[in-house]
C-alpha cells in the first residue's frame, strides 16, 4: 500500500508539469483480422513543444473486442508512443506517431506452445485529430503499419501489419496558465 501511494504521488507530481494530459478509449481494427479495444493516454510538457509533442501509452486487446464471447485468439498490445502535431492547436490537426511496444497472443492450449506468440512492435502512424472547442473531448483517427523484425516463421501469425484506430480522449488535465 505504501509503494502504491508513493507511486500515485510521484505520478501526480509528474503530471502537474504537463501541459495537457488526455486519457480515453481506443477502438482498433487490424486489417483482415480482429477488433481490439483498450485504453490510451498521452501528455505534453509545458516547457518543451507544448501541444505539439505528446508522449503516450496505449493498451489494446482482442479480449475487449473480437475475442469477447467468442473463440478468437486473445492478444494484447502494449505501446509507448511519441506523437508530433504539425499545426498549432486548432480543431483539426494532422500528426505523425511512432509506436514501440510488445505483442503477446494467448493460444490457450498446450499443443500451440511451439508456435511463436510474442513480438517486438514498432509502427509508424499517420492521423488526424479533432478537438471540440467547447468540450474537453478529443477524437483521434489514425492508421499505422507494424514493422516485422522477426525472421520468417518466427512472428505470431495473428499479428497483421495494417491497422486503423479511433481514440476518444477526455482532457483530464490542462495547465491553466497557457489557455
Amino acid at each position: 500500500m505504501k509503494n502504491a501511494l508513493i507511486l500515485l504521488f510521484s505520478l501526480s507530481a509528474f503530471l502537474a508539469q504537463a501541459q495537457t494530459f488526455n486519457a480515453g478509449i481506443r477502438v482498433q481494427k487490424t486489417y483482415g483480422m480482429y477488433w481490439e479495444n483498450g485504453i490510451t493516454a498521452q501528455y505534453s510538457f509545458k516547457d518543451f513543444a507544448p501541444e505539439r509533442l505528446y508522449l503516450g501509452f496505449d493498451y489494446v486487446t482482442s479480449r475487449l473486442g473480437s475475442a469477447m464471447g467468442s473463440n478468437a485468439i486473445k492478444q494484447d498490445n502494449f505501446l509507448l508512443s511519441g506523437t508530433w502535431y504539425f499545426k498549432e492547436p486548432k480543431p483539426f490537426r494532422f500528426h505523425v506517431r511512432l509506436n514501440v511496444g510488445y505483442f503477446v497472443s494467448d493460444y490457450e492450449e498446450e499443443i500451440f506452445d511451439d508456435i511463436p506468440n510474442t513480438a517486438f512492435l514498432m509502427s509508424p502512424e499517420i492521423g488526424i485529430n479533432y478537438a471540440f472547442k467547447n468540450y474537453p473531448i478529443v477524437l483521434n483517427f489514425g492508421t499505422g503499419y507494424y514493422v516485422d523484425f522477426a525472421k520468417e516463421g518466427y512472428s505470431p501469425g495473428t499479428l497483421q501489419p495494417l491497422y486503423f484506430h479511433l481514440d476518444v480522449n477526455y482532457k483530464i488535465f490542462k495547465n491553466q496558465t497557457n489557455d
